[in-house]
């Protein structure tokens, strides 16, 4: 019994992965095909490699009214201007000849009447293919053996407007979107330059996902634009359907927490990168854009610098320096000096320490591990929830757990005021990826902190700014202007100069030395 049971399992696998090799077989030998001069063959092509595709439309149509001359145009339903497509094709194509050398059924007779470029008629069925499920309308003529593909997609998308996670309180609101159409127009809009290359690939072997690359041919490193040509064309996937694919397989350190690709939703940083000599990519689906080369520095400045007071914005990044290491070594500080240190202690305060941790039943370790826990699921939890809860939820949840926690001696006040400050650090930075970086190196540090005291914090760090001299994002050192040292940069990265004295760019990424005024 049982072996007739696996007879049929296998039997049905078996027919099912032939049915599969069957389908991909007749795929790959009609995309291998060139276009027919018969309408009906070339009708059977496009069915059955879309079989079962119940969006895409084939409409017949008599070119001129006429039916000697009959034609058809192939779409995917709800990816055209239905208008542009009714009155500008259609109606062009139905009415009476046009005064015209040339007849109805001829290649120039249609190209020249709705406007078709040379670039835009092909032979091959795999080029038409890709056209059709780029939302793109092919037409066919009979007795034509080349196809003509007319652009007037359409597909579903989202208006731009201002990113959720990059606010700003002076400058420009704009935010990519998740069409790369949009994407390039807006960074068009900001660089009006003939030095502003594009330059197209195609990823995914299911999705077939458009991913750009910009960049200013005067300002951007030719071997860095090479490389990262190179290593878009290497990756081979089933699919793209985010930025983070490609960022996975062009980084350096894909393993590392700390990223050495930049990413980020807002035209302008996309625009200051580009003049500043790196390499955006831009891929279609989603609105972050990456950029590379990536420094370690660049997660701490924001755009916004440039748009406010240089005394102000200077201050303002002090503030996101000091929350970087607030964020990263508080917790673990806290528990060193706590457990291991108590001389260094002001006699007024370590006496409240100790009356607020009387309670307590575990280590500051345990307890600080614990609070941790609970922020990082707070966190998540006001991510993950609805927007009009999600906020609420965040607050009401901390307060509460927070005073409960205290209340039921599970954790010290001391404890909770520490984590609370960690966490507000941690937002206090402008760049997410750095934000969710520092979780790792921050439970590293504690319990480093928590099992040898201010020597294993003091390692910790040690071994983490090692770690980061040693990366190199395209060949440029990680740290750079910092390891190595580069006295007039290096003064930039604390004081935000006043826009007359920056003048030159840096040599370490352009790769050459260049004034911008």
């Amino acid at each position: 019994m049982l072996n007739s049971i696996k007879k049929i399992f296998s039997l049905s696998e078996k027919s099912n992965r032939d049915q599969d090799i069957s389908n991909k077989n007749i795929q790959e030998q009609y995309l291998n095909l060139k276009i027919s001069n018969k309408l009906e063959e070339n009708r059977k092509y496009i069915n059955n490699i879309f079989d079962k595709c119940t969006d895409l439309i084939i409409r017949e149509l008599k070119i001129t009214s006429s039916s000697k001359f009959s034609a058809i145009l192939v779409y995917i339903d709800n990816m055209i201007e239905t208008t542009i497509f009714e009155e500008s094709i259609i109606e062009r194509l139905i009415n009476k000849k046009v005064e015209s050398s040339y007849p109805p059924n001829s290649k120039e007779y249609s190209q020249y009447l709705l406007g078709i470029s040379d670039n835009n008629i092909c032979q091959d069925i795999s080029i038409v293919v890709n056209s059709i499920l780029d939302g793109k309308v092919v037409l066919f003529v009979n007795g034509l053996n080349e196809a003509m593909i007319i652009d007037i997609n359409n597909p579903p998308g989202r208006d731009v407007a201002e990113p959720q996670s990059e606010t700003v309180l002076r400058g420009p609101r704009e935010g990519f979107t998740e069409s790369i159409g949009s994407n390039i127009t807006l960074l068009r809009k900001k660089i009006k330059s003939a030095n502003f290359k594009i330059e197209e690939f195609r990823i995914g072997r299911e999705t077939k996902t458009k991913v750009t690359i910009v960049y200013l041919s005067n300002k951007a490193n030719p071997k860095i634009v090479n490389e990262v040509k190179e290593r878009i064309g290497k990756i081979d996937i089933d699919s793209v359907l985010e930025s983070n694919y490609i960022k996975e397989y062009i980084g350096d350190e894909p393993t590392s927490n700390f990223s050495t690709v930049y990413s980020t939703e807002k035209p302008d940083v996309i625009a200051g990168k580009l003049l500043g000599g790196r390499v955006a990519i831009l891929t279609d689906g989603t609105p972050l854009v990456l950029t590379v080369p990536s420094l370690f520095i660049e997660f701490f400045l924001n755009n916004e610098d440039y748009y406010l007071n240089f005394i102000a914005a200077t201050f303002n990044r002090w503030i996101r320096y000091i929350a970087f290491f607030i964020s990263t070594t508080l917790p673990g500080f806290y528990v060193a000096i706590t457990t291991f240190h108590p001389e260094l202690i002001p006699d007024s305060l370590i006496v409240s320490l100790i009356k607020s941790r009387a309670g307590v039943p575990y280590p500051a370790l345990v307890e600080c591990l614990l609070m941790l826990s609970v922020y990082e699921l707070l966190r998540e939890a006001g991510i993950r929830m609805p927007r009009a809860l999600g906020q609420t939820i965040s607050v009401v949840g901390a307060l509460v757990l927070g005073q409960a926690a205290v209340e039921a001696g599970l954790a010290s006040t001391p404890m909770v005021i520490v984590i609370s400050l960690t966490a507000l650090s941690s937002f206090a930075l402008p760049s997410t990826d750095m934000s969710l970086a520092l979780t790792y190196p921050r439970i590293v540090f504690l319990v480093l902190s928590g099992t040898l005291g201010l020597v294993g914090l003091t390692c910790g760090i040690i071994i983490l700014f090692l770690r980061l001299t040693s990366l190199r994002s395209y060949g440029i050192p990680y740290l750079s202007p910092m390891a190595p040292i580069q006295g007039k940069k290096l003064t930039d990265i604390f004081i935000r100069s006043p826009l007359l004295t920056k003048l030159k760019k840096s040599w370490v990424i352009k790769g050459k030395k260049t004034t911008r005024r």
